[in-house]
């Protein structure tokens, strides 16, 4: 009977301890690097800085079938996956502006979307960057409004241009 109640506080100790470790390892598990705008925005833009690279992500309640962006604070270097390049859209990039669109016709779909990442030069501080200008289009390249969440400033900084 001895060795029965042994065995049994072995069990409860062992559980307490797995707990314990889980609990622990549950409230020291760090969070992504991914932010997401705190805007009740339908149409916003936004950019995630990780080192060298830019994560372009777009929530839309519209198709887009094109879009065109400048940036401040950076040198574009390449453009790599996301959206565009899994759909096999026509993206061009210089030091500052990104160009996308499709001669097949096809469109980015309401939702949310990363829509590449790109390499990128910082000239100044990582949160110094900014689009700058922006313009987006929908079915027959007619405009859309959209706004740009500039995270150092926590709110929609610009709105694109039509």
């Amino acid at each position: 009977m001895n060795l029965k109640n042994n065995t049994n506080l072995v069990s409860i100790i062992s559980i307490i301890i797995l707990g314990i470790v889980v609990v622990g390892g549950i409230l020291q598990h760090e969070k992504p690097d991914f932010q997401r705008p705190n805007t009740l925005e339908e149409n916003i833009i936004w950019l995630n800085s990780n080192n060298n690279m830019l994560d372009l992500w777009i929530e839309s309640s519209d198709d887009i079938y094109g879009i065109q962006f400048e940036f401040e604070g950076v040198k574009l270097i390449d453009i790599d996956g996301g959206y565009l390049e899994l759909h096999g859209f026509n993206t061009s990039h210089n030091d500052k502006m990104i160009l996308a669109f499709s001669f097949e016709g096809k469109h980015i779909p309401k939702g949310e979307h990363l829509l590449c990442s790109v390499n990128v030069e910082y000239l100044n501080e990582i949160n110094d960057v900014k689009i700058s200008n922006m313009v987006l289009a929908g079915p027959g390249g007619s405009a859309l409004n959209f706004g740009f969440f500039d995270f150092s400033k926590n709110q929609t900084t610009l709105r694109s241009s039509y």
